[in-house]
């Protein structure tokens, strides 16, 4: 008896899991080796039951894509000028400065094989924050306060403020027009430059045909 009351227990968990989606036309997330498919159930078969305490669910995803995604996050903290003029010292002086010269620089690896969408979140105080990734800027004009953020949704094209107050503001209009800020990151070797006085973080969205073995 105390196992088909754990049974019960299980396949209610399981269905408020996927049911939710399912009953909301919303997509969650199946996770194979830290990869996650975006799908819901389409229908579920039980089968096998065991005297009410064993089944067998054979269960039928729908997802709008076949993609699956693997996110990376790289962080950005803010440098000041004494971070980055960590270069060679000597007792004595040179005509020229062996010491890094700028500010906000970092190199990163992405593998993957083609562009990838992207969240970047910007943390305040700053003003006009501009990135560069290989060359190419992400720059929205706007003022952000300490304790604001901002975040570039690239698939979903959106730029949203996030005040202290918990309120947030549309930032879509404020975006560099000479450079689409929703341009898609390149894989491989990425140089990032900005100006140093303000931390952001860079989620990427590695998509492929099929999970990660």
């Amino acid at each position: 008896f105390g196992r088909s009351e754990e049974l019960v227990r299980n396949m209610e968990h399981l269905y408020s899991v996927l049911g939710y989606d399912a009953d909301n036309g919303l997509y969650g997330r199946l996770y194979v080796n830290g990869t996650f498919l975006q799908c819901r159930i389409k229908k579920a078969k039980k089968t096998n039951w065991k005297g009410y305490v064993f089944v067998i669910v054979e269960m039928t995803f729908t997802a709008p894509k076949l993609e699956w995604i693997t996110e990376e996050r790289a962080q950005f903290f803010p440098q000041s000028a004494n971070q980055t003029n960590n270069g060679l010292n000597f007792p004595f002086n040179f005509p020229f400065n062996f010491a890094l010269s700028k500010r906000g620089y970092k190199t990163i690896e992405v593998d993957n094989t083609s562009p990838n969408d992207f969240k970047l979140i910007v943390y305040g105080p700053c003003v006009n924050p501009r990135i560069l990734i290989n060359g190419y800027p992400y720059e929205v004009f706007c003022s952000l306060e300490k304790n604001e953020y901002m975040i570039i949704d690239s698939e979903a094209h959106t730029i949203v403020k996030h005040l202290s107050n918990w309120a947030t503001s549309n930032l879509y209009n404020d975006r560099s027009l000479e450079h689409s800020v929703f341009e898609k990151i390149p894989s491989g070797t990425l140089t990032v430059n900005w100006s140093g006085e303000f931390g952001f973080d860079l989620i990427l969205f590695l998509k492929r045909r099929e999970a990660r073995w």
